[in-house]
């Protein structure tokens, strides 16, 4: 039966991931000199409180030896790691060199190209498709890829500046007018603005109604997105009659770029 890697940036929790069987490879995230692993040494709650309280925080992929780990611990059985997007992390090469470098000829490496709940989705897709061969799996997960959709409502563009992803004259200008940026994650695996609105309730509106004109795929879940609170995005489920859903807290190596008080939704289109 086919094995399952992952990173921590696909929002699966430490206990469901071992019930599943699918072997998470942390990120690391750095407040001034401290590395914490993610989901291991640093939890989502704290990190958040941290970054709320004024803290910037860094980011940086695994190790070759955290996947030579992993690798090894599959004990020779076709093995498939979905990653993070190499537009966005170094993750992907890494767990390449690890591959390499160990002879590990049975270990598949899928560059997502995507993050969050949009990896998580295709994690569970190759998990329900486990008893098929590697290559199998990942022809299915080609299929899947391009369907998939992540948009989210922005705060501020303080940290988009601070990762390095705009301008600082971008960011105080928005700021100043009370920009709210729209996002989305394209299907080359880079963030991309979606729009901007100004103030959070057109900006999330914004985003209720991006979702309300798009032809959504029923044998998907949708899933809802928040950082440090869950206000913006109960606003964007009662706006789209998902108030049911599930809502994960966006990983620490993508919410370090987002910031504070955002919200976003993950869903397959037809």
């Amino acid at each position: 039966m086919l094995k399952i890697i992952t990173d921590s940036s696909a929002e699966f929790g430490k206990e469901e991931a071992e019930q599943l069987g699918i072997r998470i490879v942390p990120l690391t995230v750095v407040f001034g000199g401290d590395a914490y692993l993610e989901g291991e040494e640093i939890q989502k709650d704290e990190f958040y409180t941290r970054l709320v309280g004024g803290e910037f925080p860094r980011t940086s992929q695994p190790s070759t030896d955290q996947f030579t780990q992993a690798f090894a611990e599959t004990e020779g059985e076709e093995t498939l790691a979905i990653l993070i997007s190499s537009a966005l992390s170094g993750t992907v090469n890494t767990a390449q060199l690890a591959k390499r470098d160990g002879g590990f000829s049975k270990v598949y490496i899928y560059d997502s190209l995507c993050t969050t709940a949009m990896l998580r989705l295709l994690v569970e897709t190759a998990y329900r498709n486990r008893e098929k061969s590697a290559e199998e799996v990942i022809a299915i997960l080609n299929e899947l890829r391009p369907r998939i959709r992540l948009h989210a409502c922005l705060d501020t563009l303080e940290f988009l500046y601070k990762g390095g992803r705009i301008k600082k004259s971008i960011a105080i200008v928005g700021g100043l007018l009370g920009i709210k940026p729209l996002i989305e994650i394209g299907v080359n695996g880079c963030v991309a603005m979606a729009g901007k609105a100004h103030g959070q309730k057109k900006a999330l509106k914004a985003l209720a109604e991006t979702y309300r004109k798009d032809s959504i795929d029923p044998a998907y879940p949708v899933y809802f997105l928040q950082t440090d609170t869950d206000v913006p995005v109960r606003e964007v489920m009662k706006a789209t009659e998902r108030e049911t859903e599930r809502i994960f807290r966006i990983c620490c190596a993508v919410g370090t770029h987002i910031g504070p008080n955002a919200a976003g939704l993950v869903y397959v289109v037809k």
